[in-house]
């Protein structure tokens, strides 16, 4: 997606995307054996509305991470940055997503943290209200994919950091 697009949210299609999850992480797996893949992202919550992009958590030892993300872009998958500790790669690419696949330390604190923030927004109903209502004026005043994340990342803080909510709201 170009610099100057505008995030476009979609209602739910959580069944769907959570099929092409399991897809692309047979896919992967067969590539990269020792991954723990994870579904993340709005697309992993049901009834949340969201880009209709599948976000996968590939999760790896921590020296693998840079030739995972290698291994990915040998086999066609868009490297779109890395560093020691997380490689991103869209697919088919970046100016047609239709998955981004993180590349982090199994169970380091990036994973634990994508991994958590899921499992919030899953089972807490006023995370998630708060979250979409972000996510919305994100996508309605954002240009492009970096001011969406980086328009929605105080409230994922914020979020995370009162993970103390009742659980049942």
């Amino acid at each position: 997606m170009a610099s100057d697009e505008r995030v476009t949210l979609v209602a739910s299609e959580h069944e769907a995307w959570a099929r092409k999850a399991a897809e692309m992480a047979v896919e992967i797996l067969e590539h990269l054996p020792n991954a723990k893949i994870e579904h993340i992202g709005s697309t992993s919550v049901p009834g949340l509305p969201a880009k209709p992009v599948v976000d996968l958590a590939v999760g790896m030892a921590a020296g693998e991470i840079v030739l995972a993300g290698r291994e990915l872009a040998r086999l066609g998958f868009d490297l779109e940055g890395k560093r020691a500790d997380h490689a991103w790669l869209s697919y088919p690419d970046r100016s047609a997503r239709v998955f981004v696949i993180h590349i982090f330390e199994f169970q380091g604190e990036e994973w634990n943290k994508r991994l958590r923030f899921r499992d919030i927004l899953l089972t807490n109903k006023r995370s998630r209200e708060k979250y979409l209502a972000v996510k919305r004026a994100a996508a309605a005043l954002a240009d492009g994919w970096g001011e969406y994340t980086r328009a929605k990342s105080s409230v994922v803080s914020e979020i995370l950091a009162n993970d103390s909510f009742d659980r049942t709201c």
